[in-house]
C-alpha cells in the first residue's frame, strides 16, 4: 500500500479528500488482484471499497470524482502525466485514471521483479 501513497504523493494528490483514500484503496485492491484471471470491472472495485469503507457505491465514486475534480483543478495533472507517462487528453475520467495508476505501478512492479532477477544470475 505504500507504494501506491508514495506514487499519489508523486503525482501531486491531497491526502485530504475521502476520494483519495478510496482511490488508493481500489488501486491496490486492483494491482493485487491482478494474476486473477476475472476481467476488471471498475464498479466491483467500487462496491469492494464500499463495503471496506462502510459506506456506498456512489458515495465512494462520488468521492473520487470530487478529489479529481480538486486534483485537475489545481493543475497537478501535469504531474500525472510526467510520472505515469499519461499522453492523453486532461482531465481523465475516474476509471481511466484509476486503471493508468493500476498499470504503472503493475508494470514497475514487474521491473523490479526483473531488474531483482538479474542481480542473482
Amino acid at each position: 500500500m505504500q507504494k501506491i501513497y508514495d506514487l499519489l504523493f508523486h503525482i501531486g494528490a491531497n491526502p485530504s479528500y475521502k476520494g483519495y483514500h478510496y482511490l488508493a484503496y481500489i488501486v491496490y485492491r486492483i494491482i493485487t488482484q491482478s494474476s486473477e484471471p476475472s476481467p476488471f470491472l471498475i464498479k466491483d472495485f467500487y462496491t469492494d471499497a464500499a463495503q471496506h469503507f462502510h459506506t456506498s457505491p456512489d458515495s465512494i465514486q462520488q468521492g473520487i470524482r470530487t478529489f479529481l475534480k480538486a486534483y485537475w483543478t489545481y493543475g497537478n495533472g501535469k504531474y500525472f502525466q510526467h510520472v505515469t507517462g499519461y499522453k492523453g487528453t486532461i482531465p481523465i475520467p475516474s476509471k481511466d485514471f484509476v486503471a493508468v495508476l493500476a498499470d504503472y505501478l503493475l508494470m514497475h512492479q514487474a521491473d523490479s521483479k526483473h531488474k531483482g532477477n538479474a542481480k542473482r544470475t
